[in-house]
């Protein structure tokens, strides 16, 4: 399995960059395996690497990630995040948690994360203080970004961070079909970008990740 490559990455720029990443721990591969055979959304090994600095970068202390997938990213950022830290993981189905829980099992992590299905922006809305890096998966119940909107610039930390995932509309460096859901991605990439709160840049990986930096201290 650690031979094998990310079959969407089929030119020569994806495969040589994905060639570039060194991390050739069996879990994570396992679980870039298992998405590819599923065929859902993956953030791919660039996409983890850029998560795992992002998070040493900004010494993150306290996470929350919003996620469908299967521990791709949470086993990236589990493997660099202080033992002291508080990570916290909500997902939609108990397919998904019994997944992210076994991987996170198996590499021996699991003390390192809280996870449970939630509803989402509500469940992250009522958790005590603010966050240093917030994951959000907008591959997965895209149908509730306005609310992570309403909820981010009060829960995120000065200095905090934004990932979102699956954020280029359709047509544009996306497999995806152009429908209502995907709208309100482009309203969540147009509302962080003009927001004075945070500082945003696009990268094309897996889709589209946007980082978003939380400037000030207003709530």
């Amino acid at each position: 399995m650690d031979n094998e490559k990310d079959p969407k990455a089929s030119n020569p720029l994806d495969l040589y960059l994905q060639d570039l990443i060194v991390d050739k721990d069996p879990l994570i591969r396992e679980i870039e395996f298992l998405t590819n055979h599923h065929g859902r959304p993956f953030l791919g090994p660039q996409g983890g690497m850029l998560l795992a600095i992002l998070a040493l970068m900004n010494k993150s202390r306290r996470v929350y990630e919003w996620t469908g997938a299967y521990g791709y990213s949470t086993l990236w950022l589990t493997k660099v995040l202080p033992s002291d830290s508080q990570y916290f993981i909500g997902t939609i189905a108990d397919e998904n948690l019994r997944l992210i829980s076994n991987y996170l099992k198996r590499a021996g992590l699991q003390a390192r994360a809280r996870i449970e299905i939630t509803d989402g922006p509500n469940h992250f809305a009522g958790l005590e203080g603010t966050f240093d890096l917030v994951v959000l998966d907008l591959q997965q119940e895209r149908s509730k970004i306005s609310s992570w909107l309403d909820v981010l610039p009060k829960k995120l930390s000065r200095g905090g961070l934004v990932v979102s995932l699956g954020n280029l509309p359709a047509g544009v460096g996306t497999t995806q079909n152009k429908n209502l859901s995907l709208s309100s991605v482009e309203m969540y990439n147009h509302r962080m970008f003009n927001d004075p709160k945070f500082v945003s840049s696009m990268l094309s990986i897996s889709e589209g990740v946007l980082v978003s930096y939380r400037t000030d201290a207003e709530t």
